[in-house]
């Protein structure tokens, strides 16, 4: 019986793997334009600097200039592409940040990115066809040393039929392009140059911070940028919260929220100093700056800390509602004992009396 059982379960396995492989392979056809639903390819223009992967252009002072990205659909429907053109921003950890954000930039910025390169919302590409991008730039009228930065993102804009499971749960597709884009008009050197902004209580992924803010004030790439922190009482040099970086990098002319964790600990009320060490290849900053955090702050973010709820002690507001809520019930409860023994006693006096 077993040598007739185990050639069929082998033939129904077959037959199960045979499906799932042409599955697979209906899939990847369908999906021929890759994960994000077409492909792209810069086209460079006279004036790029290098053979890199995004634009790098020399431009001139009141430069009018069209440049283009070709976009490919291999699938057998359109494509209806998002285009999206934002400055560079730097993020907490440092990394520079091409796409939509609300980051901050500097205020010594004198030309933002989304200012000069202007283009199209939204562009659509035929089935199996090849489509151009145009994107226009117009540099300031006056000179400019140093490099404006941002970024194009390319994001397929998605019907609502496709993006429903039969179940109705949505299925949000979050895959995009973004192609950088840098435009220099000299070959100048920069200098270096960083600011102290400012030190505040915050939270970070639902964690009590504190964070540094710091400016490159620089129309230029800060790199190999390490920065040190350390948290003190105004008056004392006991270190009570400290964190370090390397490797980061800033973009020209942005703004680097560095974060410091509190480490779980509740924040308390006070003022405060902060010891903060930046340094960018042979370039150093250092800065002392006091802080306050104020009891609003402090019971604000105390309470949102999802990591101290086993620190705070205890809620005397709830415990008085709950013991307040028991001896309401008793007091509910004995009442209603008494008027039925009550009523019990009235019944048994009204009653007729036996004979002996």
């Amino acid at each position: 019986m077993k040598k007739k059982i185990q050639p069929l379960l082998m033939g129904i396995f077959s037959i199960i793997f045979l499906f799932s492989f042409n599955a697979q392979v209906i899939h990847a056809e369908s999906e021929a334009s890759g994960a994000v639903g077409f492909l792209y390819k810069t086209n460079h223009p006279d004036n790029q600097i290098d053979d890199a992967g995004y634009f790098n252009l020399k431009m001139t002072p009141g430069q009018n200039q069209k440049v283009s990205i070709t976009l490919t659909n291999l699938g057998k429907k359109e494509v209806t592409v998002g285009v999206k053109i934002n400055g560079s921003r730097t993020n907490s950890n440092g990394v520079l940040e091409y796409g939509e954000t609300k980051l901050e930039k500097d205020s010594t910025m004198k030309f933002d990115f989304a200012e000069i390169v202007k283009g199209p919302e939204t562009i659509t590409i035929p089935p199996e066809s090849d489509k151009d991008l145009e994107l226009e730039i117009k540099m300031p009228e006056t000179g400019y040393d140093g490099i404006i930065l941002g970024g194009i993102q390319l994001q397929k804009i998605q019907e609502d039929e496709s993006q429903k499971e039969p179940s109705g749960t949505m299925i949000i597709n979050e895959y995009a392009y973004t192609i950088a884009m840098l435009l220099r008009e000299t070959d100048t050197k920069i200098e270096p140059k960083m600011g102290y902004l400012k030190t505040y209580a915050t939270q970070q992924n639902g964690r009590n911070s504190i964070t540094v803010d710091l400016g490159n004030e620089a129309a230029d790439l800060l790199d190999d940028l390490t920065v040190e922190v350390q948290i003190m009482p105004e008056k004392k040099d006991e270190v009570l919260y400290e964190s370090k970086k390397t490797k980061m990098r800033m973009a020209p002319n942005t703004v680097l929220n560095y974060p410091i964790s509190m480490e779980g600990q509740a924040m308390v009320p006070g003022t405060y100093r902060a010891h903060i060490i930046a340094t960018s290849k042979e370039k150093k900053w250092e800065w002392n700056e006091s802080f306050k955090i104020t009891k609003e702050e402090a019971d604000k973010f105390n309470r949102e800390d999802i990591g101290i709820d086993q620190d705070r002690g205890i809620d005397f507001k709830l415990v008085g509602m709950i013991v307040g809520g028991v001896i309401g019930l008793v007091l509910i409860v004995f009442l209603i004992i008494r008027l039925a023994t009550r009523k019990k006693r009235k019944r048994r006096k009204k009653g007729p009396s036996k004979k002996r």
